[in-house]
């Protein structure tokens, strides 16, 4: 199983557009919480900071959903300023990336939800994980959409849940009506709060 963290910019781009759209008359909410953080030394002035991130997606309105968990997710992370500067809403990196496994095929037709699904009743939740590296500046401010500074940051999370057409969704929607709402709308998490240290990282990346 080979496991690829790749730019889609494209793909992104009009998730996030559908995230700040009217969306699906339905509750699901995404929590984002950092779990650890690690950095080390990728040249004499940029570390990565690797931050493990855990995502729970919870029902929280009134009837059972439907929620693709399987191999071809998206997420974009965004980071601004933290702290006196958080409430600028100054954007300081946005990072995009995919989760692929190219030796597990998928079956999404089916009469029912398969094992690439969960379904969760009100009040409950599925949780994955995901990881990923952010370039610190070691000296000055970081440069736009490149790399951060050390200090205080915000961390927010746009995840699709939905990767096949509209056109399926509503087909595999009318299907599985017994079994739950099909929830195929991108969601924004909530604002993580997180510290880069100013003590840089000797320990090479490997």
């Amino acid at each position: 199983m080979r496991r690829v963290l790749a730019p889609a910019t494209a793909m992104l781009l009009m998730l996030f557009n559908a995230v700040m759209a009217q969306g699906q008359e339905r509750d699901l909410r995404l929590t984002a919480t950092i779990t650890g953080q690690q950095s080390c030394a990728v040249s004499a002035s940029v570390d990565a900071l690797r931050l493990n991130l855990q995502l729970r997606y919870t029902n929280v309105g009134k009837e059972k959903l439907i929620l693709y968990k399987g191999n071809r997710l998206f997420f974009q992370i965004f980071i601004g300023r933290g702290g006196a500067d958080a409430a600028t809403r100054r954007s300081e990196l946005r990072t995009t990336h995919s989760r692929y496994f190219d030796e597990q095929p998928e079956k999404i037709v089916a009469s029912a939800p398969g094992s690439v699904f969960t379904t969760l009743s009100p009040g409950d939740s599925y949780e994955t994980k995901q990881v990923i590296s952010v370039p610190v500046a070691r000296d000055g401010e970081g440069l736009f959409n490149v790399s951060i500074a050390a200090g205080e940051h915000l961390l927010n999370v746009a995840a699709s849940t939905w990767y096949e057409s509209k056109k399926l969704a509503e087909d595999l929607r009318a299907r599985w009506r017994t079994h739950g709402f099909l929830w195929t709308d991108p969601l924004i998490s909530n604002e993580v709060a997180f510290v880069v240290d100013k003590k840089y990282s000797t320990a090479a990346c490997q």
